[in-house]
């Protein structure tokens, strides 16, 4: 039998999903106010998986989400959390992921999905609802363009507008095959197969007009 604690600020509602979310012979699940010791009460009852929202936690700048994350794991390791929030920012995904969350579900996804993102996590996998999925495309690709170098960045705008190797070893005082070099890794990085999908890049991140 796996073990779910489930935290949130109104405990009618923690209640009330507990209840719903519960499987016999397969999943038990708690529901807590997150004014409780959440730490306290995740040693007591040694979870699986704790769902809750990291906005009601009590956080400081010398205690942060990933120093509670800490104190999770020094009591369980192999303990998986899930963030369910009506915060669907970048940030919050952000701040989750670093900490360790296994996924994000925004408070608006319904209750089937609560029930496919547990059985996901609870299976040893991660699952970010449709809202969260898309905040992590966006992030996947802002981490991703962070990694290029200006001459690759350079390399690829160029590509994009459709110029030939030599000419842009040209106009950036390089060699053809340098320029070859700075192409393949951009490509690699941003994990576009050919020219088509260098132009759609640029199109999309606003490189080219």
């Amino acid at each position: 039998m796996q073990s779910v604690l489930i935290f949130d600020k109104n405990p009618s509602l923690a209640d009330a999903l507990a209840a719903q979310l519960s499987l016999p012979q397969s999943i038990n699940c708690k529901g807590y106010s997150s004014t409780v010791d959440i730490v306290a009460t995740v040693k007591n009852e040694a979870p699986d998986l704790v769902l809750l929202d990291p906005i009601h936690l009590s956080l400081s700048e010398s205690h942060d989400i990933t120093d509670f994350r800490r104190s999770l794991a020094a009591l369980a390791p192999e303990i998986r959390l899930l963030c369910y929030s009506f915060d669907i920012s970048s940030p919050m995904m952000r701040a989750a992921m670093d900490a360790g969350f296994h996924g994000c579900l925004s408070k608006y996804c319904t209750l089937q999905q609560l029930e496919v993102a547990i059985a996901a996590v609870l299976g040893g996998g991660v699952y970010f609802d449709s809202v969260f999925g898309e905040k992590l495309r966006d992030s996947s690709d802002d981490i991703a363009e962070e990694c290029l170098s200006a001459r690759e960045k350079e390399v690829l705008i160029r590509i994009a507008r459709g110029l030939a190797p030599k000419q842009i070893a040209y106009d950036l005082s390089i060699s053809a095959k340098t320029v070859e070099t700075y192409k393949s890794r951009a490509v690699q990085k941003l994990g576009l197969a050919d020219r088509s999908k260098v132009v759609e890049y640029a199109l999309e991140h606003g490189w080219i007009s």
